[in-house]
């Protein structure tokens, strides 16, 4: 389960999308550099271009500015479609390479191929599919586990989807404040439903990422959030997991170069390797949150730590006092901290200037 794998380190998805290019060959050389830059998952698209577009659908800016063409969205997309028989390939290719191939519907159809003839127990919903209502009330939280993009939503969309993937009212949301309805089905939800803060745009710039969101979905909605990043480079996925995300989904690309929609908003193999290390350090350095005396420290305990010490000679049977006591380095002799308890005590022994107290 998705839940059982979080616990265990940061969930990281290389989103091939459509950077194949709708070629089999560079699609099974993206799932090797996903699996070689440290990825979880390796994600594609399910879709065919005459269901997911109307033949007479203009480009999205981002679309003719990257793919320097001025084709409709359907024209652009049949170039970038995967024939369906290569989807199980890709997935024996995923699991025969140790890296779990998870993938996008765009419609119920491609739902149910998902679900019923690969048998994929996570299912990933697309920021644009987030009103696809007649894809949203076939899924099955029995069947399945979903993560969420919720690029161009607002908390009511989110909460209208999750309801009715749920086929009931667990949210409701007024004046941007969302309230859980029935606060007992978050335990299950939260094993069943991941949401990724998203902005739609290709590349997206840094002034509209808006990373806090993350924070504000997770208190909301009470589950675990993520980042679907579209910014560049790596920066901003890095911050994301220090704001509390739980799975990182950035794209991934052969060559920023390649003719297609997405590229531009891609890492290259050796952009998300370091992207992955990045994390993988974060995570390292998080720790376990108890405050406590580290192994490495130990060490320097002694060095670093002060003790008693003879400010000047001092007499068996004299008083100690602030004229004849001090504290200095090392710690290896009565800690600093009990100096108190000695002011006024009678000496057992006599030292000299500089040394330890030792009674």
């Amino acid at each position: 389960m998705m839940i059982e794998k979080i616990k265990k380190e940061i969930q990281i998805i290389a989103e091939v999308g459509v950077n194949h290019n709708g070629k089999l060959q560079k699609a099974k050389k993206l799932i090797l550099a996903a699996k070689k830059c440290g990825a979880n998952f390796v994600k594609f698209q399910n879709f065919e271009a005459d269901k997911l577009s109307s033949k007479k659908a203009k480009m999205a800016q981002y679309q003719i500015k990257n793919t320097k063409s001025k084709s409709t969205q359907f024209e652009m997309l049949k170039k970038l479609e995967l024939s369906k028989k290569n989807y199980p390939l890709l997935k024996k290719f995923a699991k025969k390479n140790n890296i779990e191939f998870l993938s996008s519907p765009f419609d119920e159809k491609n739902y149910d191929y998902l679900t019923n003839h690969l048998k994929c127990k996570i299912v990933k919903i697309p920021s644009g599919e987030i009103n696809n209502y007649l894809m949203l009330r076939k899924i099955s939280l029995n069947k399945n586990q979903i993560i969420m993009s919720t690029g161009m939503s607002s908390l009511t969309e989110i909460a209208d989807a999750i309801n009715l993937i749920c086929k009931k009212k667990i949210y409701s949301v007024k004046s941007n404040n969302v309230k859980i309805i029935k606060p007992n089905l978050l335990k299950y939800l939260k094993k069943k439903i991941f949401l990724l803060h998203c902005v739609t745009d290709y590349p997206v710039e840094d002034k509209f990422a808006n990373l806090n969101a993350i924070r504000t979905m997770s208190d909301k909605f009470q589950l675990i959030v993520g980042y679907s990043d579209h910014t560049k480079g790596i920066v901003a996925p890095v911050i994301a997991t220090t704001l509390g995300a739980k799975i990182i989904e950035k794209h991934l690309t052969l060559n920023v170069n390649d003719k297609g929609p997405d590229h531009k908003a891609s890492l290259n193999p050796n952009e998300f390797k370091k992207m992955v290390q990045n994390i993988r350090t974060f995570e390292k350095m998080l720790g376990n949150g108890v405050k406590k005396i580290e192994n490495c420290e130990k060490k320097n305990f002694f060095v670093a730590r002060k003790s008693l010490v003879s400010k000047r000679s001092i007499k068996k049977g004299e008083k100690f006092n602030y004229e004849n006591l001090t504290v200095k380095r090392p710690g290896s002799g009565i800690p600093a901290s009990k100096i108190y308890e000695y002011i006024g005590r009678l000496s057992k022994f006599s030292y000299k200037t500089d040394e330890l107290i030792k009674e």
